[in-house]
């Protein structure tokens, strides 16, 4: 069984090192850990430490020389706010200003709290919508190919046989769109890491796959 990762806040602040100590990237680590601090994945796994946290090692990995690396350090800590939590935009406006409350807006689907109620291919159509909404946006972009990352790591056999259409589509979607989107920016190397985990997840779908060709 695949060991699924986990970051917590104090791994996090030891990687990001000084960064930690600026004053919109405290301000954000503070507001996602309050707004997710009760929040589990489908596994069970803390959301912040399998997510989270996750997704801004991830990037932080990536793109630490980066000029715009505290911005996308802030974003990285909100972009589920708005869209999994209480938060509002007003507020991510009011403290961390206009640029960055849009962009979290960009990276926020609005239907997502009526998920359930989408058929597999009406989520596939709007994962699609979404990406080309915010493929202009360059931090946005990087941001959400760490999620896509992030999440598709989290697949593993348990996953699949227990929804097995849900991780079909995640295959798809990884494949036919945000794969293309990462080689838009020419980021090669996040590329050939949606490319393994899609080969791994072929592995994991085997006949299920092989069935629902499309």
């Amino acid at each position: 069984m695949k060991k699924l990762p986990k970051v917590t806040k104090k791994e996090l602040l030891d990687q990001i090192g000084e960064f930690g100590k600026r004053d919109l990237v405290k301000k954000a680590l503070d507001l996602s850990s309050k707004a997710h601090a009760k929040q589990k994945r489908e596994n069970g796994a803390s959301y912040l430490h399998q997510h989270i946290y996750y997704v801004t090692s991830l990037l932080f990995s990536a793109y630490k020389k980066d000029k715009e690396i505290e911005k996308l350090l802030v974003l990285a800590l909100l972009h589920d706010t708005v869209e999994d939590t209480d938060v509002k935009l007003s507020q991510i406006q009011k403290i961390f200003g206009e640029n960055i409350a849009e962009t979290v807006s960009l990276l926020s689907k609005e239907s997502s709290k009526q998920d359930d109620t989408l058929s597999d291919a009406e989520k596939y159509m709007e994962t699609q919508n979404y990406l080309e909404k915010l493929s202009g946006n360059r931090e946005a972009v990087i941001v959400k190919l760490f999620d896509r990352l992030a999440n598709v790591r989290c697949i593993n056999e348990e996953a699949v046989e227990r929804k097995p259409k849900k991780y079909l589509r995640y295959f798809k979607e990884t494949k036919n769109l945000y794969i293309p989107l990462a080689k838009k920016y020419d980021l090669k190397k996040l590329v050939k890491e949606l490319e393994d985990e899609v080969d791994r997840i072929q592995d994991l779908l085997g006949e299920i796959l092989i069935t629902h060709r499309d």
